[in-house]
């Protein structure tokens, strides 16, 4: 990525809606004063005590130089450390923040995006693909362009993980940035002939993606799929293997800010594990008090869908517990949990036809119950 000139600033950015620029402003504002304050506080705590014995070894007329050596030895160093640590956590979830939606604008020779640090653009002739998400909702359409125009920051190949679409970089943007129609026949026009063979792919799916901005639809849409030409199993394994990275990369962070049980990420992958096979018996299984019958293997592909809201809250969990503040963490991970018990139930009164969600309520309060104790192992 090529940074443009200082007289080659755009004078005219793509940006996106007030309320989305605003939150981002606030994320990085909350993650950046709570590393900070915390950052403070390690270094406030780590010389009092010297400061403290030199005024006594001063008052009693003894070595302030032996007494200041006798104590910074017995001053623990992690939690300056992990202090230190934390604001280059936070640095780089800064960093994919500013990557996930950036402002945009036309350079004659690529797309400047605006980055952390500053303008970048991207070379048409690095864009390779252009994968479009429609969703019911007309008008609305999620766009990720991929190509190969950075080769060692993990924030645009980030973007493309979080949504479904593999590791290369990605550019990610919404029609609900500027000028977004005129944008899009731009990129067609200069892509097409700077590289012939891209493709645009419009038939996309991002999982993600729609199991956020449109899950009921969704819902109905994988009964439909699963029942007819389903999925292959390894596509829910990877949303049940997303899930459980994401748990470990939060277990991980703490283990190494906080210290921790060294044994708590392999419990996480087997007790996930173990919550995919009793999730699939459970779908299973209600085929015996609700009208209907689904197979085993049915059950256990669309057991892992609604928990996709999890694996995806595991970022901010993430940037949260890199910021020093695990309690958020833990809150924005039991949102999440509900957020998947609903999905379910939503997802059962559609395998079975159920005129109400309430007759899955009782199974949903168990799954619940089960997903707590998996956070509870994270954050114990």
């Amino acid at each position: 990525m090529a940074k443009p000139q200082n007289d080659d600033r755009p004078t005219y950015v793509l940006s996106y809606p007030r309320w989305v620029r605003l939150s981002r402003i606030g994320a990085v504002v909350l993650l950046a004063s709570v590393a900070f304050v915390g950052w403070v506080v390690a270094w406030v705590n780590f010389l009092r005590p010297l400061v403290q014995a030199a005024s006594v070894a001063a008052a009693a007329a003894q070595d302030v130089g032996q007494i200041l050596v006798k104590t910074l030895a017995a001053q623990p160093l992690r939690p300056l450390l992990s202090a230190h640590l934390s604001l280059l956590l936070v640095a780089g979830a800064i960093a994919f923040l500013y990557d996930l939606l950036p402002d945009l604008a036309l350079a004659d020779d690529g797309l400047a995006v605006r980055r952390l640090l500053g303008w970048k653009v991207i070379p048409w002739t690095a864009m390779k693909v252009v994968r479009i998400q429609a969703f019911e909702k007309p008008g609305r359409r999620l766009v990720l362009i991929q190509g190969r125009w950075t080769r060692w920051s993990p924030w645009p190949r980030l973007v493309s993980l979080c949504l479904g679409a593999g590791y290369e970089p990605g550019l990610l943007l919404t029609s609900a940035i500027r000028d977004f129609k005129p944008l899009m026949l731009r990129l067609y026009q200069e892509m097409s002939k700077a590289v012939p063979e891209a493709i645009f792919d419009d038939e996309f799916m991002s999982p993600s993606a729609l199991m956020i901005l449109e899950p009921l639809p969704t819902l109905s849409m994988l009964v439909t799929q699963v029942h007819g030409e389903a999925w292959p199993l390894a596509v829910s394994a990877q949303v049940m293997g997303a899930v459980t990275a994401g748990l470990i990369l939060v277990q991980m962070l703490i283990l190494l800010l906080e210290g921790d049980l060294w044994w708590k990420p392999f419990a996480i992958v087997a007790v996930c594990g173990f919550e995919w096979l009793v999730g699939s018996l459970y779908l299973f299984a209600l085929a015996e008090i609700f009208p209907g019958e689904v197979e085993l293997r049915k059950a256990a592909l669309l057991y892992p869908m609604p928990q996709i809201p999890r694996a995806v809250l595991s970022l901010p969990m993430a940037m949260l517990v890199a910021a020093g503040v695990p309690f958020l963490a833990a809150m924005l991970g039991l949102a999440g949990v509900l957020w998947a018990v609903i999905l379910t139930a939503f997802l059962v009164q559609r395998m079975y036809r159920l005129e109400s969600i309430l007759p899955a309520a009782v199974g949903g309060t168990f799954q619940a119950l089960f997903q707590f104790l998996i956070l509870a192992v994270v954050f114990s």
